[in-house]
């Protein structure tokens, strides 16, 4: 892959701090287990690092590159997330950590659920004055006009953006939200939760992340987010909607270019 090769050969680009790299990284292996970008583990000695090559169709799937730059750039200091070593719209070098996913386990673990907890509010407490919390009816609005016939359940579309247009219309603190807190973004260290791919956030509700491991019932698991209490219960059900809705719109999205690339080849 051209990409990868002109990424590894600009190795001296790269910001390791003085001395920590001294020669060409080579590729160990391809990380599986993305969905959406080609990943690999490279290494120069005991140095390593994940070269992110990104995918094509991001656009189409709600990415915005620089929006993702910024947002990590603000996150370094919180040792939420890997740090940068180099990133352009097409590629994004970051160091390596070694870890295990997220598992079921951990979210019963009640020292493990505490530590994601407090992650999330150092992320949360990070201000990004640059960008403007997210539309969520545009949002899903830009997954169902790509998808046309292919998405032809008119009663499925008007659910999801009676969903989000609540969720918009709703009184709520926009804050540096993942939007696909997968139990596989989430690796366990011996340093502690790491948090990776955050090439969908944006300025989202501040119980979103949370919800994919804590469900609607369970509104005493978000009094950490500082919202009212009457108006989160509220919010957690059409919130509920919509995260599974945004989930069900990108597959939708992701097969139909993978379908078109698939017939483009044959």
């Amino acid at each position: 892959m051209q990409l990868l090769q002109k990424t590894l050969a600009n190795w001296r680009q790269w910001n390791t701090g003085g001395g920590v790299l001294s020669a060409q990284p080579t590729v160990l292996r391809e990380l599986i287990g993305g969905r959406t970008n080609r990943s690999f583990l490279v290494a120069s000695a005991e140095f390593k690092a994940v070269v992110r090559i990104n995918a094509v169709n991001g656009a189409s799937l709600g990415i915005d590159r620089q929006r993702e730059g910024l947002i990590l750039e603000l996150l370094q200091p919180t040792g939420a997330v890997p740090k940068v070593l180099f990133q352009t719209d097409k590629v994004l070098v970051s160091v390596f950590h070694e870890g295990r996913p997220w598992s079921e386990e951990d979210s019963r673990n009640t020292e493990q659920a505490a530590a994601l907890h407090r992650l999330l509010q150092r992320v949360q407490a990070v201000k990004v004055p640059q960008l403007q919390r997210r539309n969520y009816v545009q949002y899903c609005q830009a997954y169902i006009d790509q998808l046309g016939s292919a998405f032809a359940v008119e009663g499925l579309q008007q659910t999801i953006l009676t969903a989000a247009a609540a969720i918009d219309l709703a009184d709520w603190p926009g804050v540096i939200c993942h939007h696909d807190l997968v139990p596989e973004n989430i690796l366990v260290t011996d340093d502690g939760l790491i948090v990776i791919d955050w090439e969908y956030a944006a300025l989202g509700h501040p119980a979103l992340d949370a919800l994919r491991f804590h469900g609607t019932d369970q509104p005493s698991n978000y009094v950490h987010i500082g919202m009212d209490p009457e108006r989160l219960t509220e919010s957690l059900k059409p919130l509920a909607i919509l995260l599974r809705g945004m989930d069900d719109l990108w597959s939708l999205v992701q097969t139909e270019f993978s379908e078109e690339v698939y017939e483009q080849g044959t």
